[in-house]
């Protein structure tokens, strides 16, 4: 058994509170299961996007309850996108996960970007307490650390480049920031190759600002930019576990999991530069005039 099949799944937890904007869903080709999309609202002109994905039976033939729980989403639940704001229900993530999505693109480079999935989502009850929230809890391999710099000078925050354990053995590099208050601490107390839980604030802000330029003659002009934040902000932790803790990643088994990671990146990077198979043409109608068939992603 390698070293991968016996890394510890690190302890990721995501809680999101918010208005549901729209919902999204996709059944698979097969048949077997489905994808499911989340936009959840927690303030103005900050909109976080929740996926998950889930067969319709267990391998006993039972009916699987995660699937089940996403019709109820789709039949059910009431969003902006379906009944406007008034009447859409404000909904609550509190077992989501940390991961990322990741691919290689037409320029073959790999494309990576935060993904936050979950299997489970619940309505807020009339009455019931709301806290609008994107938060994040979880356990990480430290890789370094570093000052954060902006426009060449130090901002006061400090980065730190990780690396989570996955289920099933896998791992992901992930960026954070640490907020001001806690940067001289983890500055001082984190050190490569240690292993900590943080916690913090799950930041995907978006604002179109709309400006007028004034003409010299003829009508003024409008131009529309975007003012975007993305990040994950540590806002505290605990202090590094010691050594001989047994949560403690050993720094040969996060050095396996990367190298068994660089294998399926090259051969992901592989894969989506194979020729696209030559179209059949087939007979009756033309290739030309047959439908376009419905792009599907597949589950895996």
């Amino acid at each position: 058994m390698s070293e991968q099949n016996t890394l510890r799944e690190a302890y990721n937890n995501v809680e999101i509170e918010g208005v549901l904007l729209e919902v999204r869903h996709q059944e698979w080709k097969s048949k077997e299961g489905l994808n499911i999309e989340l936009d959840i609202e927690v303030a103005e002109n900050e909109i976080h996007t929740v996926s998950g994905m889930s067969k319709y039976k267990k391998a006993d033939g039972s009916e699987n309850g995660i699937a089940k729980g996403y019709k109820t989403i789709i039949d059910e639940y009431k969003s902006v996108a379906s009944h406007g704001r008034e009447e859409a229900d404000k909904v609550r993530v509190n077992q989501g996960k940390v991961g990322v999505n990741e691919y290689y693109g037409q320029d073959g480079k790999l494309k990576s970007f935060p993904q936050l999935t979950s299997n489970f989502f619940n309505r807020v009850s009339p009455g019931e307490e709301y806290a609008p929230k994107a938060e994040f809890e979880v356990e990480v391999f430290v890789k370094s650390t570093s000052p954060e710099i902006k426009n060449d000078e130090e901002t006061g925050r400090l980065k730190l480049e990780g690396i989570i354990p996955l289920y099933g053995g896998k791992v992901i590099p992930f960026s954070f920031v640490v907020n001001e208050e806690g940067a001289d601490y983890v500055d001082s107390n984190y050190e490569a190759g240690d292993t900590a839980k943080v916690y913090g604030d799950i930041i995907n802000f978006k604002e179109k600002v709309t400006v007028m330029e004034k003409a010299a003659f003829g009508k003024d002009k409008e131009k529309v930019t975007y003012k975007t934040l993305r990040e994950y902000l540590i806002t505290g932790g605990v202090d590094p576990y010691d050594e001989e803790n047994a949560n403690s990643y050993k720094v040969d088994s996060i050095k396996q999991a990367m190298v068994e990671r660089e294998t399926y990146l090259a051969e992901l990077k592989n894969q989506s530069q194979q020729p696209k198979a030559e179209e059949k043409k087939g007979f009756g109608k033309k290739s030309s005039d047959a439908p376009a068939k419905k792009k599907i992603e597949l589950p895996f």
